[in-house]
């Protein structure tokens, strides 16, 4: 009988947490179309016109500097991030075509690489929302962004999560791991290993403990050491962020490596990329341009969304799995 109710309960929450995934996906699209105007359309963007600042890729948690115009490296990065965006909602185990022609048959989030992404950071969101609340409660201050022009602003932003993931998650992760594990002795590719580790080496190794193995003593320790080094980035002496910052971006910095490894980099990107632009791109459009409403919208739907995957992850790993044993 609890069996039977946990399970209807399940049931009600994939409801919800579906619907309320669509509803992100299509608040997203909304964000993709903001951006650009913000940048090319509004007074804030005719500021930056022509300018030219100096950005960083990182490569194993160093800072490369370069000059690009703003504008220009913007527009750049929002197709990679909008190609992105499309490739992962069309692969995965269950590609959004598919449910849609299946008149919105169950999701099930962690099936499609898009819907992965949005559940992870909703999650995310959630556990760095507890963190930053304690941290509060106890005098750890977290620190903010400078005041600055909004469309510069959206223009740093929108670069971190290409420089960032490919500097703490592809080269520390993905170049370490591959080293260690000597991939090219199970003749594997290079890119596609270093675009997604997991699924790639799932391919050519069978055995289930073979797989725990390797997860156990290189994916997880170099997750870690990836996601510290993460966090201490956003407190280097040029940084703008408190020593609470540290906290809050290492565990962002563990569940990005998590995506990265079990998923794919695209999904790594577009989790970081929903952190910075899409969680941004609408508050700086209805601060300073047109108040719609749709910041607190945003807000409530990732907050609920997060609540309810993590209730489901309790309820099907703690209630229902004691009840099968």
């Amino acid at each position: 009988m609890k069996n039977d109710r946990g399970n209807k309960i399940l049931n009600i929450l994939n409801l919800i947490a579906d619907t309320l995934i669509l509803l992100t996906i299509v608040t997203m699209i909304v964000s993709f179309v903001i951006g650009p105007y913000i940048v090319f359309n509004s007074s804030f963007g005719n500021e930056i016109s022509g300018k030219v600042s100096e950005f960083y890729i990182f490569f194993i948690g160093l800072a490369l500097p370069f000059k690009a115009q703003m504008r220009t490296l913007f527009i750049l990065e929002w197709i990679i991030y909008l190609s992105t965006f499309t490739l992962l909602a069309v692969s995965g185990k269950k590609p959004l075509q598919i449910i849609f022609k299946n008149k919105f048959s169950s999701i099930e989030p962690l099936s499609n690489n898009l819907t992965a992404s949005i559940s992870i950071f909703s999650i995310t969101v959630i556990i760095v929302l507890v963190i930053d609340w304690f941290q509060y409660n106890i005098g750890i201050e977290t620190g903010n962004l400078p005041p600055m022009n909004p469309a510069e602003l959206l223009c740093i932003i929108s670069h971190a999560p290409l420089s960032e993931e490919i500097g703490f998650r592809l080269s520390i992760i993905g170049l370490f791991s591959l080293f260690l594990l000597k991939v090219w002795r199970k003749g594997i590719s290079f890119i596609e290993y270093l675009v997604a580790p997991i699924p790639t080496l799932e391919k050519k190794i069978e055995d289930v403990e073979e797989k725990r193995r390797i997860v156990r003593t290189i994916f997880l320790p170099l997750i870690f050491t990836s996601g510290i080094i993460f966090g201490l980035a956003h407190i280097m002496p040029s940084s703008v962020w408190n020593v609470g910052k540290v906290t809050e971006a290492t565990f962002a910095g563990i569940m990005l490596g998590v995506a990265y490894v079990y998923y794919n980099l695209g999904v790594a990107i577009l989790i970081h990329w929903t952190f910075n632009y899409y969680s941004n791109t609408i508050y700086i459009f209805e601060e300073n341009l047109y108040n719609i409403g749709l910041s607190t919208v945003v807000d409530v739907i990732i907050i609920i969304l997060g609540i309810i995957l993590i209730t489901k992850i309790l309820i099907k790993y703690l209630f229902l799995k004691k009840e099968t044993e």
